[in-house]
């Protein structure tokens, strides 16, 4: 008997962690499984993960995905992938062997070669072209690097054997038979290399930094069929048919149709997105232009600022002890009151709208009083002021204030932070119920390439703002920009 229930695999490749989550025909989480991954420091500023844990994660938690679903496989319609995004892999064309670790997002190795390019003909190709700052984020600097300091890979390179890609690149050459190096093109508009406007690989800019075309990937739209899964992964082959950039699949939860909605997800970093439909905006100083999702051959940009220490601040201040668990950060909030405590949220360097790779984390303000508890509640703030920072300037930019902010991720869960958000934004603060916003997203897609009809709406928790609280909140952030912009004027 051929079962009506059909189900999609949603893999959420992270950069602490890989999730497998099924979904049912109406986004019902069916099962999940999770996996932890160490993050590599090997010198400082350097963030590193192994890719071959990376797949070994991936292949693991979608087998158990599906025996806690308890399902046939025959009743899995597709998988669709999210990803961390600019991380990148360079590997052995022919035998799949990575050449070291995978470069993460956050590593600031590629600060040098940014530098040396600021005001050169490159830079100002390269805003035109891809609508991105030039900083060590971004996958270019680190293929650059690469290139410069690994023998094996600029030997291989020469050999007409390196393959290069981001994770979702990565996870196809492994997961899938295709002898085609493939990316998304969310994930390509993130490298650096790719022009959003063209929505091509930019060979002006790669011809200044003398790399040829034929090294990267095929670039192919959000909703395609990447190819199919190995047999032995699951003893059928299963359609991948559906991949979007982590935060762009957290959007594409959170959409509603309508333009210039903004969502934000608190995970590992911060990452603000303005939904601006068929609008694309040029370079802009403060923020990020670029691709939400293309499908059925239509384009959709958004704008982003990001957030490059959110909750690895969090993270870091438990590996301080400062932390003990975050299960009883709540309650610790609520006996804390607002002090001249302050932290900059810079373990990585500052990202929007200040973009400065040289500053540091601080906490400033300390005296002999001073509590844990008020660091912490500090930490949670910076998070916040951080949010209002890109948000006055996308308000400037787009001429329309927003009313309201959807977020999600694991700071979301934290109701003081909300509020204090709510409070100092002055606008409605709508937290997303289901933790799995990022993994809903590319599932959607999954789901309406696999011609699947359904109508899910998403619930949210609201927070209003306190009017007396606002004032005393949006004083400690003006100090805390000023704070801010003295440590950027005395690294220039």
């Amino acid at each position: 008997m051929v079962s009506e229930k059909k189900y999609v695999i949603s893999i959420d490749q992270g950069s602490t962690s890989t999730r497998s989550i099924v979904y049912d025909m109406d986004l019902n989480l069916i099962s999940s499984s999770q996996i932890k991954l160490e993050e590599i420091y090997p010198k400082n500023g350097w963030v590193e993960i192994d890719p071959n844990k990376i797949i070994e994660s991936v292949e693991e938690t979608i087998k158990n995905a599906v025996k806690k679903a308890d399902i046939k496989t025959e009743d899995i319609l597709s998988i669709g992938i999210t990803n961390q995004r600019e991380t990148i892999v360079l590997w052995n064309k022919q035998s799949l062997e990575p050449f070291g670790n995978a470069i993460s997002w956050q590593c600031l190795r590629g600060i040098e070669i940014c530098e040396d390019l600021k005001g050169s003909e490159f830079e100002k190709l390269f805003k035109n072209s891809t609508g991105l700052k030039i900083d060590p984020y971004f996958s270019f600097s680190k293929l650059m690097w690469a290139i410069e300091n690994n023998k094996k890979i600029s030997d291989a390179l020469k050999n007409n054997n390196l393959r290069i890609g981001t994770i979702d690149s990565w996870l196809l050459a492994n997961l899938t038979n295709n002898d085609e190096n493939k990316i998304e093109i969310t994930n390509a508009s993130r490298t650096g290399l790719y022009n959003t406007k063209k929505e091509e690989w930019d060979e002006k800019l790669l011809s200044l930094l003398n790399l040829d075309k034929s090294i990267l990937p095929s670039v192919y739209q959000s909703d395609s069929i990447f190819g199919k899964t190995k047999k032995e992964l699951l003893g059928k082959e299963i359609e991948i048919n559906a991949i979007l950039g982590d935060q762009q699949s957290s959007l594409y939860a959170h959409k509603d149709n309508k333009n210039y909605e903004v969502k934000c997800t608190f995970g590992t970093g911060g990452f603000l997105l303005i939904d601006t439909g068929e609008k694309r905006f040029s370079y802009n100083n403060n923020f990020l232009s670029t691709i939400a999702h293309k499908k059925n051959n239509k384009i959709k940009h958004a704008l982003e600022g990001s957030i490059l220490s959110a909750g690895s601040t969090l993270e870091w201040l438990k590996k301080v002890n400062l932390i003990d668990s975050f299960d009883e950060i709540e309650k610790l909030l609520s006996k804390t009151k607002i002090t001249d405590v302050q932290i900059v949220p810079a373990l990585n360097g500052l990202g929007a709208p200040f973009w400065d790779g040289k500053i540091r984390a601080s906490i400033e303000n300390l005296n002999s009083g001073t509590t844990k508890e008020e660091i912490i509640r500090s930490a949670f703030e910076s998070i916040a002021f951080s949010t209002k920072a890109i948000i006055e300037k996308i308000e400037e930019l787009i001429e329309i204030p927003i009313k309201e902010l959807k977020i999600d991720g694991g700071i979301s869960k934290s109701s003081f932070f909300c509020q204090f958000l709510s409070d100092l934004l002055k606008i409605k603060i709508k937290v997303s119920s289901n933790s799995e916003m990022t993994s809903i997203g590319v599932a959607k897609l999954a789901l309406e390439k696999s011609k699947i009809n359904f109508k899910v709406e998403m619930d949210y928790i609201n927070f209003e703002p306190c009017s007396s609280n606002s004032k005393m909140y949006n004083e400690k952030y003006k100090k805390w920009k000023n704070l801010i912009d003295k440590k950027i004027k005395s690294k220039e």
